[in-house]
């Protein structure tokens, strides 16, 4: 199949690529939910190309703190998953899973920072773990990168990173929270061109 470009990403592709983001994210998100013991909700997963310079906004608020966990995903992709939760969610995860009484993330030690790893590469695991399995991509993961700040300077790596081949990224991107309202994050895989024409090949054969 010929060389597409995601600026003309169809109807068609966008729906392929929201169904493997749910069935993606579902599998990480059980994940989650049973490493913290709470049940988790998603939002529809977007799908949507941002320029560069606007990455500020993709996370909301480009100025609130937030803990960001990024994975370089390697082999048949060239992408990045980017696990971002508010910084009270990560306090929330943090203190159920130490049995701790943390009350803001400038308090956090090394441990902290473990967990919230072990977290992210949980989850990274998981995700593309059902991504393979229905793509047949052979994909690896890096350790996971933690970040607590701002949201617009977390998303300034992946910019810099992507910015070297193009000017925009694809996003799949899946809002999540617990049923009590009390932890809220988003889960981003982001592509580049090639990597986006591999997944479309990829889902055309499965779905």
């Amino acid at each position: 199949m010929g060389e597409r470009d995601y600026q003309n990403i169809t109807e068609e592709e966008i729906d392929m690529l929201r169904e493997a983001g749910n069935i993606a994210s579902g599998n990480a998100m059980t994940s989650l939910g049973k490493l913290i013991g709470c049940t988790l909700d998603m939002n529809v997963v977007k799908v949507r190309i941002e320029k560069i310079q606007e990455l500020t906004d993709v996370l909301g608020d480009a100025e609130e703190f937030i803990a960001g966990m990024l994975i370089n995903v390697y082999g048949d992709l060239n992408a990045m998953l980017l696990l971002a939760l508010e910084a009270d969610s990560a306090i929330k995860v943090v203190n159920r899973m130490l049995s701790k009484e943390v009350s803001h993330v400038e308090e956090f030690d090394e441990i902290d920072i473990s967990v919230l790893c072990e977290t992210g590469n949980i989850l990274a695991g998981s995700y593309l773990s059902a991504l393979n399995t229905f793509t047949g991509l052979e994909l690896d993961v890096s350790t996971p990168q933690i970040s607590i700040d701002m949201a617009g300077a977390i998303l300034s790596y992946p910019a810099i990173e992507f910015a070297k081949n193009d000017n925009s990224m694809l996003f799949i991107e899946t809002e999540f929270r617990d049923t009590n309202q009390v932890l809220n994050g988003t889960y981003i895989l982001i592509l580049d061109n090639d990597s986006y024409n591999k997944v479309i090949d990829s889902l055309g054969n499965w779905l």
